[in-house]
């Protein structure tokens, strides 16, 4: 079933019996939504707290099937969470949603409502209207597509993907650095017998991770504050004593294969992807791969600690 057009108007309750029906993130429980000059949430989200908050959402414009609006109001209501943790609580929360589509910078919410609604296999629209009215949500929707039998297939693409996809082209334009690792690694792999030469690049994993590193470190377009974590981390692994003593809570049990993850992970995170492909000698899939492996990884060793201790300071002193 097609259907070309069609208008309606949103109640909060509404909006709440569709988000429970479709819409599913971990962690996050929505208690009431309310319309007057914005969309007011009232909920919960548990990420090792629980934390009840109102968030009001004031929708700005709908743009390639990207929802985008700003916060105009967050309180947390929790009795007994101190006052300057708001903002800290309010970014952990939605940085937490990106791999679900919705996406938070300086205040401004961008929501990827195909992305989040691409699991539903009974209903696809494209959105081209969207306002609050009257206490309503007036959602203006065409190429509205229904199967009764939940057959519709969708191919959505998380836009942190898309951009994924756009800087390896540009890393491909600009080529790969050059230096005397690049001479040396070349020569090692002509020696190579002819029955290994085509995994030479799973071979050279080790060094060219060594090399990335060094590279970054020289690179003017990396942030002091990376370098620093790069070679901190690295000493913390060469230095045979240790610096953090055992008996310091949540790290002090941390040990060097979680240090190297959570370096790892930074540069994958504070990095943009197009500057670690033009310094990583081996082929593009090949660190793209140890990326998502190493986000995966962190999230299961001891360098989650040292991460999320990392986070925790760094917003505490943005704040």
């Amino acid at each position: 079933m097609n259907i070309t057009n069609i208008a309606v108007g949103l109640t909060g309750g509404d909006l709440l019996s569709i988000l429970d029906d479709f819409v599913s993130i971990e962690g996050l429980t929505i208690y009431s939504i309310d319309m007057s000059d914005c969309i007011l949430i009232r909920g919960n989200f548990k990420k090792g707290i629980s934390i009840d908050f109102e968030c009001g959402l004031r929708v700005k414009s709908i743009e390639n099937d990207m929802i985008q609006g700003e916060i105009c109001k967050f309180r947390v209501l929790n009795i007994g969470i101190a006052s300057f943790l708001r903002k800290i609580a309010l970014k952990f929360a939605l940085k937490s949603f990106a791999d679900k589509g919705i996406y938070y910078k300086d205040g401004k919410v961008n929501i990827q409502y195909k992305y989040i609604l691409k699991d539903v296999p009974y209903i696809d629209f494209n959105i081209n209207d969207l306002r609050l009215l009257d206490n309503k949500l007036v959602v203006g929707v065409n190429n509205v597509s229904i199967s009764l039998g939940g057959e519709l297939k969708k191919e959505v693409k998380l836009f942190k993907e898309e951009q994924n996809e756009e800087e390896v082209r540009e890393a491909e334009e600009r080529g790969k650095t050059e230096d005397l690792y690049t001479v040396g690694r070349e020569k090692v792999s002509e020696k190579l017998p002819e029955r290994v030469k085509k995994y030479s690049d799973y071979i050279f994993v080790i060094p060219d991770i060594a090399a990335l590193l060094t590279r970054l470190l020289k690179d003017n377009r990396v942030s002091i504050k990376t370098k620093l974590i790069i070679s901190g981390s690295i000493a913390y692994i060469v230095i045979p004593t240790d610096i953090i003593p055992d008996k310091i809570p949540f790290i002090g049990k941390v040990d060097e294969l979680a240090v190297a993850f959570f370096a790892l992970n930074r540069i994958v995170k504070d990095v943009p992807l197009h500057i670690i492909l033009e310094n990583w000698q081996g082929k593009n899939d090949i660190i793209l791969v140890i990326k998502n492996i190493i986000e995966y990884v962190t999230n299961f060793t001891a360098a989650q600690n040292v991460e999320t201790l990392y986070e925790f300071i760094e917003e505490v002193l943005s704040v």
